[in-house]
């Protein structure tokens, strides 16, 4: 697994409130994710697009930078 995919996972932790409730946004027990926050088990891709769209989420809902415009995402039709 990548340091990115950690990083990620990290980042959706503090964004949910702990590691206790990411894993249970991701439907999984607080050992598997330790072992996914610590590289010892590959994250499976659905784990990892949840683990995104958290982010994405949560950047969304943010208020845009000063003199940034809000970035909008364009789903495929």
């Amino acid at each position: 697994m990548s340091v990115t995919t950690v990083r990620l996972l990290k980042a959706a932790s503090q964004i949910v409130g702990g590691d206790e409730a990411l894993a249970e946004r991701l439907g999984v027990d607080g050992a598997t994710l330790s072992s996914f926050m610590t590289d010892r088990r590959e994250l499976p891709d659905p784990l990892l697009l949840r683990t995104v769209d958290i982010i994405l989420a949560d950047r969304q809902s943010q208020p845009p930078l000063a003199g940034q415009p809000r970035t909008r995402w364009r789903t495929a039709t």
